[in-house]
């Protein structure tokens, strides 16, 4: 997360430009954002950032592509917003992702401090997710309400779904956006998040919510053999499809595992069928914000009419129990040697009977973002040997490299598709400005002229692409230019040296 500070940049007069980008000097971006009118929600502390830094760029078109993406989920995917509700959809799909929206958002924690009505949207959406969370803990996806039929009613999956649930592949990185989109908002100050006459339900309410987020995600931690020793499963899921990984095996159970610490995660964050059931960037993203919100409650701490003080202790103490566990699992279970390179490497997945998979996925939590989430530094020797074999044709089977650009894709997309996203994750965890910069000029050619992010583009020619509406890679990226902004200036703004 990208904490906004005065910039020295703001209000230059312009020095020198000089381009950076090579490549991507012939890529024209043209103006995208919706005519104000039509624009899904207004911030006025956003929209005076944009406009302090429309004329510093020294790329004129990368600049409008910041213009364009960076506001992107807030002019177009606020579906509803009121005094105390928020419903944020992930683009092209009517329907509100734990995950895409916590990310969708996560660019404008900031301006919290600053604008009244960006600390109510936000605020109002860690209640909705906390409402979500209590209707369905193995839910990946929510519609508005419950007054239509979903579309995906037709699943087969325990526990039951309703109405309210969009879709109901479980993805232990839902709850661990959950929990860090509530202490992203309330590490901001906000003077909204259970504040005024409704803040001791809401606190109650939202408690409720992170017990039941833990005690699914200690639910999980259980091995195969314990799952059903009872003759009851907790979690099974199958849909007809003609994609395979769009359900279960097993009946719907997922493939075996022995309990290692770490907790199962029967789907990816790309929303595929993984192949063991330890996802470990899944658990790793689990780790941080167990830890964080285990904080966030220990310091909040207050008498509550259904949370005594002592219940929101062992709450608190309970988090850290877990996400001691978890990180446990991953250390034993979770780093192997890499049969390409030799190296000690972080698996992608694990099942606990000594089996692993190697390889990476496009979408957040991944290997490759492990700093990005905060599990370990970009200098630490196993994930500097992740990173390697994971930006490797010969190590990682979903990296992709063509004329048109490299990086991790994965299967949803299809193969030979590269993901923007990666990219940008490569950007955001590196240390080496060459390396950067070559980023920015991928990102620039992968537009193909639209004036956005993409899901995917065919690795030769960036015209092929999915999904022209995606709010979560724009508002990355977005993220991604901030952060260039504040520690590598000189390398897209004019007058810096």
């Amino acid at each position: 997360l990208i904490f906004f500070r005065p910039l020295p940049f703001l209000g230059l007069m312009c020095i020198f430009a000089s381009s950076l980008f090579r490549t991507a000097a012939k890529v024209i971006v043209p103006e995208g954002r919706p005519e104000f009118q039509n624009r899904t929600f207004h911030s006025d502390a956003v929209d005076q950032f944009l406009r302090s830094a429309a004329d510093q760029f020294q790329d004129r078109n990368l600049g409008r592509l910041f213009q364009n993406t960076f506001p992107n989920t807030l002019d177009t995917t606020v579906s509803f917003h009121s005094e105390d509700d928020t419903f944020i959809i992930t683009g092209d799909i009517p329907a509100m992702w734990l995950r895409d929206s916590c990310n969708q958002v996560l660019p404008f924690i900031p301006f919290i401090k600053t604008d009244d009505s960006v600390d109510v949207l936000l605020s109002n959406l860690v209640m909705r997710m906390s409402r979500s969370v209590l209707i369905d803990g193995y839910a990946n996806a929510f519609n508005f309400d419950g007054t239509q039929r979903s579309e995906h009613a037709d699943d087969e999956r325990i526990p039951r779904m309703t109405n309210h649930t969009f879709e109901g592949k479980y993805e232990l990185d839902s709850l661990a956006a959950f929990l860090k989109l509530s202490r992203s908002v309330s590490d901001s100050r906000s003077s909204h998040l259970f504040q005024g006459q409704s803040g001791v339900t809401d606190k109650a309410l939202w408690l409720r919510a992170v017990k039941k987020a833990v005690e699914t995600i200690v639910e999980q931690q259980q091995g195969t053999d314990e799952d059903e020793s009872e003759v009851r499963v907790n979690y099974s899921f199958q849909r007809t499809t003609t994609t395979s990984t769009d359900t279960l095996m097993q009946n719907g159970n997922g493939a075996p595992c022995s309990r290692t610490g770490m907790s199962k995660c029967q789907f990816r964050p790309s929303d595929d069928a993984v192949t063991y059931p330890f996802l470990v960037p899944a658990n790793a993203m689990a780790v941080v914000e167990l830890r964080h919100v285990a904080r966030m409650v220990d310091e909040t701490i207050a008498p509550n009419t259904m949370f005594t003080v002592e219940e929101q202790r062992k709450l608190a103490a309970k988090m850290n129990e877990v996400a001691d566990e978890i990180e446990g699992g991953i250390y034993r279970f979770g780093v192997i040697t890499h049969s390409v390179t030799h190296k000690k490497v972080f698996a992608y997945e694990v099942d606990g009977f000594g089996n692993a998979l190697f390889m990476d996925d496009a979408n957040i939590p991944s290997l490759l973002s492990l700093p990005y989430l905060g599990f370990v530094s970009e200098e630490d020797e196993i994930y500097r040997n992740t990173r390697e074999a994971v930006l490797s044709r010969e190590s990682n089977p979903f990296y992709f490299e063509g004329e048109a650009g490299k990086g991790v894709g994965g299967p949803h997309a299809g193969y030979g598709m590269v993901w923007p996203m990666s990219i940008i994750v490569q950007g955001l965890t590196s240390n080496d400005e060459e390396e950067i910069k070559g980023c920015l000029e991928m990102l620039m050619e992968s537009t193909a002229g639209t004036g956005f992010m993409h899901e995917s583009f065919w690795k030769d020619e960036p015209s092929k692409y999915t999904r022209s509406w995606f709010a979560w890679a724009n508002s990355l990226f977005g993220e991604f230019i901030v952060k260039i902004m504040e520690e590598r200036p000189e390398l897209i703004l004019k007058g810096i040296s």
